[in-house]
């Protein structure tokens, strides 16, 4: 990790630290205080012969716990792992045949590197612009297409600003764009994804939405901000991110309840979600648990299943990071990740199998 604020010399520790003739590719996060594309550029110049990918982020997971205004990298080597990389640009224009030849051309690149067979040694992590409202159809077509291979990930941030969201492949920056890995690696991994909700019975109806822009008008057919203020009991005027982050909602998919969390609200009394919402979809009111007791939980299990492990790939939302900070457990929560051999980032939205998520901890453990 580094904490340099001037693009090269952060460049130039990153490489220091990662620098080793093994090591061919480099998955890096950085704050959207920095300037991303001039960082990529110097990385790449630092590490010549690396294959560079990342994307621009809402925090970062370090190996001194949460940062921000920071960037957080791991390097992964030829000896224990084989990788392919590809690029996906024009996010509303991928289709199902794209995926497929995409999938295709990974899949026959691994076979001929692999480490170990490709069933059941094999995972993929997908990059994806934060802010390209494509997330869900994007995910659910390239699920399909890998079949069983696990497909993990997160959706790039740009610290709540709302604005300009980056993935980053072969030293470029991108925009409705997605990058992808497909790993294999010998090393037993597991792949997780924690929610630290439960739902309640308490329901609202989405009777007017705007689908594409994943924005709902009307919750049980009134002013949806309204709704949602008097459901939580915080008044209109003071519906912020950190409440977002502490009274989120789910949708039942096939019987299993996805946290589906409020992005902003807007001036008409329309709420803005991180995730898809269509019209006539039931959201349910979220009980909200621990956050610090639920993510050692999830650690003890990492611990029990995969014994030490080299490395925890974490995707965590910023809702999580915002609901931390205002129940001041943030450093608590901060400790246990420089306790563990965690790299990653806060983002806007979690993948798991095709399944665009918010308010979760995500990601991959490798042991070795």
């Amino acid at each position: 990790m580094s904490c340099q604020q001037e693009a090269q010399l952060c460049a130039q520790e990153l490489a220091g630290q990662l620098y080793d003739e093994q090591i061919h590719w480099v998955l890096f996060f950085c704050s959207a205080q920095q300037d991303i594309q001039l960082l990529a550029d110097h990385l790449q110049l630092c590490l010549p012969d690396k294959v560079i990918v990342g994307c621009s982020t809402a925090g970062e997971i370090t190996p001194l716990g949460y940062r921000q205004g920071s960037v957080s990298a791991v390097g992964f080597s030829r000896e224990g792992f084989s990788i392919e990389t590809a690029l996906i640009e024009n996010l509303d224009q991928f289709d199902f045949n794209s995926a497929q030849h995409l999938m295709s051309r990974m899949l026959e690149c691994c076979q001929h590197q692999q480490k170990a067979p490709v069933k059941g040694h094999t995972f993929a992590l997908a990059l994806l612009d934060g802010m390209s409202e494509h997330e869900e159809v994007v995910l659910n077509t390239l699920s399909a297409a890998f079949g069983s291979i696990p497909l993990l990930g997160g959706s790039a941030g740009d610290d709540l600003d709302f604005t300009h969201t980056k993935v980053v492949y072969q030293g470029k920056t991108y925009q409705n764009a997605a990058v992808l890995l497909m790993v294999n690696t010998a090393f037993p991994f597991m792949v997780f994804s924690q929610k630290h909700v439960l739902e309640t019975d308490e329901v609202f109806v989405a009777t007017e939405v705007d689908s594409e822009h994943r924005r709902v008008y009307e919750l049980n057919a009134e002013p949806a901000a309204e709704v949602y203020a008097r459901a939580i009991g915080v008044p209109l005027s003071e519906l912020t991110p950190a409440i977002f982050a502490q009274h989120t909602l789910s949708v039942r998919i096939a019987g299993e309840g996805f946290v589906r969390a409020v992005q902003s609200v807007n001036e008409d009394g329309s709420l803005s979600f991180y995730c898809a919402v269509e019209r006539g979809i039931v959201l349910r009111k979220n009980k909200h648990l621990d956050i610090p007791n639920e993510l050692q939980r999830l650690l003890d299990q990492v611990n029990q299943e995969l014994g030490e492990q080299q490395l925890i790939l974490g995707f965590d939302c910023i809702f999580r990071h915002l609901e931390l900070k205002a129940k001041h457990q943030l450093g608590q929560v901060s400790d246990l990740i420089a306790q563990s051999p965690m790299i990653g980032f806060n983002t806007y939205g979690e993948h798991i199998n095709g399944i665009h998520l918010n308010a979760t901890f995500t990601g991959v453990a490798i042991g070795y």
